[in-house]
């Protein structure tokens, strides 16, 4: 039997003592490196699937260290070990998706124990589904690009301590349909302004960058990605099914008073990204989408078991497959990749517990579609989550229609 493999990456000895000690009896193949550098050795030689490191450590900090893992083993899972949790650079690693998760140190060792359960069963989850997966990438004429308007939006954001919102907005005037899609929404009953806003520059200050960064990228894969017609697919009411997503998402974080602003921002944004793979199956396996299509409507079944039928892979899958190619922040990625199986991923819960729920509400408010021709069922415990009262429920209705008037 072939035993999964984890390896730790800390220049503490004692606390890579320590790990072994506590996990000596799990079923794991455990390596270990005093450094980064001698951590990439290791991966080099071995087949890991799990990475966990510290984030302080000398020449080769943990931060620069999953960023090549990351780009060198991209299906390897990346945990960060740490006891800066609010260290800026962590923060930004964790959106940037060079580790998926963050574990406290000290740790407490039943959690410690579980997070790596978890992790490990998402990566050979992976594994299983990544043959299946790749041929039907490698079977597409090539991946789409990252849409080249976000990645200037996404530069100048990376730098705003030396860029004004004067020059963000500037940049976003060069496309007017993502100028007019900011001004849609900053005038939006989501955002409840009292007065026009007619620029985009106060359109950006509405909004708040994280919205600003998340509605460009939509904006931008749809307009990029978006399939021609085809048989089944409306694209306007996949916008629609999209948009009041994100939107539920958003209001769905809001009503958990231990989640802040960026998390509904977040949550916000990943709705609106959740089924970008349909658009690529749509778009560049037309024939098996058309095929797809009929399954479902002539089974009356969910389009994921139409896809796993027709293709042997999933929306998820495909979708995350790109949101990993453009190289988007983890919440992103695995929202796109677990919004149907919450309960698998250990990182990003809440947000992906909010597009899960907010996906399964827009298509039974009949807001848009999402394809299926019958209503899906969402996973109870995910749902439990939320106190979502009938009161609660017409509200976030309400909402969505006012918002998408």
């Amino acid at each position: 039997m072939n035993h999964q493999s984890v390896l730790f990456v800390d220049d503490e000895q004692n606390v890579l003592n320590s790990l072994r000690r506590l996990l000596h009896d799990e079923p794991w193949n455990m390596f270990s490196a005093d450094s980064g550098e001698k951590g990439l050795a290791i991966l080099e030689k071995e087949k890991i699937d799990l990475v966990i490191s510290d984030v302080r450590m000398p020449v080769m900090d943990g931060i620069q260290f999953l960023k090549q893992v990351k780009q060198r083993y991209p299906h390897v899972v990346r945990i960060f070990l740490s006891g800066y949790a609010d260290h800026k650079a962590v923060v930004q690693a964790l959106a940037e998706g060079s580790a998926q998760q963050l574990l406290p140190k000290p740790w407490k060792d039943e959690e410690l124990r579980e997070v790596i359960r978890g992790a490990l069963k998402q990566a050979e989850e992976l594994q299983k589904k990544n043959e299946r997966l790749q041929r039907i990438i490698n079977s597409l004429s090539s991946l789409p690009t990252m849409p080249h308007t976000y990645l200037k939006v996404k530069k100048c954001l990376a730098d705003i301590d030396n860029v004004s919102i004067d020059q963000i907005s500037d940049l976003i005037e060069e496309d007017t349909s993502i100028s007019a899609e900011l001004l849609r929404w900053a005038n939006s009953a989501l955002f409840g302004q009292r007065h026009q806003v007619d620029t985009v520059k106060r359109a950006v200050l509405v909004l708040g960058l994280d919205i600003v960064d998340g509605l460009v990228l939509s904006e931008s894969v749809f307009s990029s990605v978006a399939p021609g017609s085809s048989d089944g697919f409306d694209l306007k009411a996949f916008q629609t099914h999209s948009l009041a997503c994100g939107i539920a998402a958003k209001l769905l974080i809001s009503e958990l008073p231990y989640m802040e602003p960026k998390d509904e921002d977040w949550a916000f944004t990943a709705g609106l990204l959740h089924d970008i793979g349909k658009l690529i199956e749509a778009r560049y396996l037309t024939e098996q989408y058309k095929k797809i299509i009929i399954t479902a409507r002539e089974k009356k079944t969910t389009l994921l078991k139409a896809e796993h039928e027709v293709l042997g892979t999933t929306h998820e899958e495909i979708g995350s497959y790109l949101a990993d190619w453009w190289s988007l922040p983890s919440f992103i990625v695995n929202a796109v990749r677990w919004h149907h199986e919450p309960a698998l991923c250990n990182a990003n819960r809440e947000i992906i517990a909010a597009v899960h729920v907010a996906d399964v509400l827009v298509q039974h408010f009949a807001l848009g579609s999402s394809g299926n021709y019958s209503l899906p069922e969402g996973d109870p415990e995910i749902w439990a989550r939320f106190d979502l009262t009938e009161e609660t429920l017409s509200s976030i209705k309400e909402s969505l229609i006012k918002s998408l008037a």
